[in-house]
């Protein structure tokens, strides 16, 4: 048994990028903890992921935008269920404060 604080971070955590941080991986489902600030997908790339994923935010805030021009924003506590395929970006990560996630990728 492993204790894990979601909302405990590093202070030597690099956040040059975003942190991508497994937590529970099978061959069925993965669960992860996303850390961002003020990172976003890169223009023009997508995500196009082969699993279901549901996805919240735990800590600060975030915006998802998909192919279809739809934008959704996601503030702490609240969650989305992004089907597979649905190609979707982060369009917005708070600035000013981390962005803490928690996903869960299941077929």
């Amino acid at each position: 048994m492993k204790k894990t604080n979601l909302y405990e971070l590093s202070t030597s955590l690099d956040l040059t990028h975003e942190v991508f941080q497994p937590l529970v991986e099978t061959e069925h489902v993965l669960i992860e903890r996303i850390i961002s600030k003020a990172h976003v997908t890169p223009e023009g790339q997508w995500y196009d992921q082969p699993k279901n994923e549901w996805v919240m935010v735990l800590k600060g805030e975030a915006e998802l935008t998909f192919i279809d021009g739809n934008i959704i924003r996601l503030k702490a506590g609240e969650a989305i269920e992004i089907m597979a395929h649905c190609q979707h970006r982060v369009s917005w990560t708070t600035p000013n404060e981390e962005t803490l996630w928690l996903a869960i990728h299941y077929k």
